[in-house]
């Protein structure tokens, strides 16, 4: 059964639990899902959920989006989280608007030389969530991580992104992101 709930300024739109989306799409873990909408309600934050067909790519889910009914989301308005691992350990989330590029040079330069993209098994280990559907929200995983955000994400009054789950696509204001994330404003895309 489809649902519709409003929340302050936007309404979410669910089909029961996300446990069920969550065997329904084979994302391992719905924990992380659960952690940032407990954060988004106990911070009075504005946020809007959209139940979807699972989605791998930030192309896949803007198709997705739009087909849920949020017509006007564009491939820049998603944020777009790669987790990198350092050699020395540790992980950091790089963020940035689906329509642009990692530039790695601006990226060792910025956060660290020692990064690489991490592997499905350091994605899990650190987020408990399959790629694809890492949040941008660092700060809530289960390994410490640092969160740096490129400024092409700030040219977007919203943000879309997959929030734990392939299925779940949460949806709200920047300055919101910014506040609750708190995130390093960086540089690290192609010009």
């Amino acid at each position: 059964m489809l649902c519709v709930q409003k929340t302050a300024k936007f309404s979410v739109l669910s089909c029961g639990q996300a446990t069920r989306a969550t065997q329904a799409s084979g994302d391992a873990d719905d924990t992380l899902f659960r952690k940032l909408i407990a954060l988004f309600e106990a911070r009075g934050v504005a946020h809007a959920r959209l139940l979807h067909a699972p989605t791998l790519t930030s192309e896949a889910s803007v198709v997705e989006r739009r087909k849920g009914g949020w017509t006007d989301t564009t491939l820049g308005s998603g944020a777009k989280a790669m987790l990198m691992r350092r050699s020395k350990g540790g992980f950091a989330l790089c963020v940035l608007a689906a329509d642009r590029k990692l530039d790695w040079k601006k990226l060792k330069k910025a956060v660290a030389k020692d990064l690489r993209l991490a592997t499905t098994e350091e994605v899990f280990e650190a987020s408990r969530c399959v790629p694809g559907a890492v949040p941008p929200f660092g700060s809530q995983f289960f390994a410490e991580t640092r969160t740096f955000v490129d400024h092409s994400l700030g040219q977007n009054e919203r943000i879309n992104f997959n929030c734990g789950l392939r299925t779940q696509s949460v949806r709200l204001d920047f300055d919101s992101y910014l506040a609750l994330e708190q995130p390093t404003l960086v540089d690290i895309v192609a010009s």
